[in-house]
């Protein structure tokens, strides 16, 4: 199958090796949310997990790393209109389910019609969900359009296989590899063609104090794409990293030393 021209240069959201901009402004990881309140305007909300802002289709958590600073930027392409929704699919809204399923599920398990006080039900059910609906990451609408992430298309319903398929043209940029299928951070193949459940990630870049600008690609088990995650390396993860690396190079003087 040939594949899609898709064209970057009007994505609203690009991601650099260090760095994001919107609409041209720029933005960093590992900055005061302030900073980015500036650019994207006042949140839609604040749930436990992140700030939203539901008309844009992201989200962005400052409390991953205890230091008030922004960790990661969430662009969702799913939320919970959507069917994955509703058979509780998307990786942070297991529990949910719309009141239409709830009751579409009642009349298939009893085998019954719809009634008065099925419909009763309903009202209540989509009541309360209009309540909790506030306190998921999930933005109201999702992101629209495509995002240039270093110069190569991500946007809703690409497989990680046309995802890579991009990021292909430039040896210098990595392609995102499978991690694993119950996200336990465990990476089971490093996959880079089939589009399974679970996390993709792509290898960042040293930016801001050192710490790695890295990327994330979450798909449904339904392989809809969900959500792209830009992340920002903890304290605790950059010291481990560092510390390995400086074990290394002793190893391999000593080694050297050795001969």
């Amino acid at each position: 199958m040939k594949k899609e021209n898709i064209d970057v240069s009007e994505a609203i959201i690009k991601v650099d090796l260090c760095g994001i901009t919107y609409k041209g402004e720029k933005l960093e990881m590992g900055t005061p949310i302030e900073d980015w309140i500036k650019v994207l305007g006042k949140p839609s909300r604040d749930t436990d997990l992140a700030f939203v802002w539901d008309d844009l289709g992201i989200a962005i958590d400052d409390w991953q790393n205890n230091d008030k600073k922004v960790t990661g930027l969430y662009i969702f392409f799913l939320n919970l209109d959507s069917p994955d929704a509703n058979e509780q699919m998307l990786n942070h809204a297991r529990d949910w389910e719309s009141g239409e399923h709830i009751i579409a599920r009642i009349m298939k398990e009893d085998n019954i019609p719809m009634s008065n006080e099925l419909k009763e039900k309903l009202k209540k059910f989509n009541r309360e969900n209009a309540l909790k609906k506030k306190n998921y990451i999930y933005p109201f609408k999702v992101y629209q359009g495509v995002v240039d992430l270093h110069g190569f298309p991500v946007k809703e319903g690409m497989k990680i296989k046309e995802i890579n398929s991009y990021r292909g043209k430039n040896p210098s940029i990595e392609k995102f590899g499978y991690v694993d299928d119950d996200i336990d951070g465990v990476n089971d193949s490093g996959n880079t063609t089939e589009t399974f459940g679970g996390d993709y990630r792509a290898p960042g870049n040293e930016c801001k104090d050192g710490r790695l600008q890295y990327y994330e690609v979450t798909y449904t088990a339904t392989q809809n794409l969900e959500y792209l995650r830009i992340g920002y390396e903890s304290k605790e993860d950059y010291e481990g990293r560092k510390q390995m690396q400086a074990d290394y190079e002793q190893r391999i003087k000593e080694e050297k030393k050795a001969k």
